[in-house]
């Protein structure tokens, strides 16, 4: 029971700057078409990927946080918008567009690396040698820690697959129980 709630809140953790980030999005198209009744091909482009982004948010998690990147890095530029109404740029860069995927590259960043390993991998032996290379890396950066370091750790922060295993390579090679 007390794992199911955590991993509810986890899940929700996980996607509700994506939700913000889209109700944000979708608040700027519906005051734009308000505010502005004359709509050009960038915003309707905006509208096609938000309402993808949006229809594939709760099954297709992987897919959605991909097209999401894309819409922002496009809106960045301006080749896609989402408001006609006002804006703000430095440019050819629209600010809200890029703090707004700047924020979710940073809140989702192990998911974004674990898109970018996924997609642009090769082949399974070079996903291997990363996984392998990253644990290792976690070893050696946690290898002075104390076993209630190491559970503490384990247990509540926040960490990618090769960490957690680090963590559990550690406490085995030093006989430590896992609590």
């Amino acid at each position: 029971m007390l794992s199911q709630r955590t991993e509810k809140n986890d899940l929700m953790k996980k996607f509700t700057t994506e939700i913000i980030i889209i109700l944000i999005l979708w608040l700027s198209i519906i005051l734009s078409l308000y505010l502005n009744y004359e709509f050009d091909i960038f915003l309707i482009f905006g509208i096609i990927g938000l309402s993808i982004v949006t229809l594939t948010n709760k099954k297709y998690a992987e897919i959605s946080l991909a097209s999401l990147i894309v819409i922002l890095l496009f809106a960045t530029f301006n080749l896609i918008k989402f408001s006609l109404a006002f804006g703000l740029n430095f440019g050819i860069i629209s600010i809200p567009n890029f703090i707004l995927l700047m924020v979710l590259i940073y809140k989702r960043r192990n998911e974004v690396l674990d898109l970018k390993e996924k997609w642009f991998a090769e082949n399974e032996e070079e996903v291997e040698s990363g996984k392998a290379r990253k644990t290792e890396y976690f070893k050696n950066q946690f290898r002075n820690l104390s076993e209630v370091e190491l559970n503490r750790k384990l247990s509540e922060e926040k960490l990618t697959e090769e960490a957690k295993n680090a963590i559990i390579e550690l406490l085995k090679v030093e006989n430590i129980t896992i609590k």
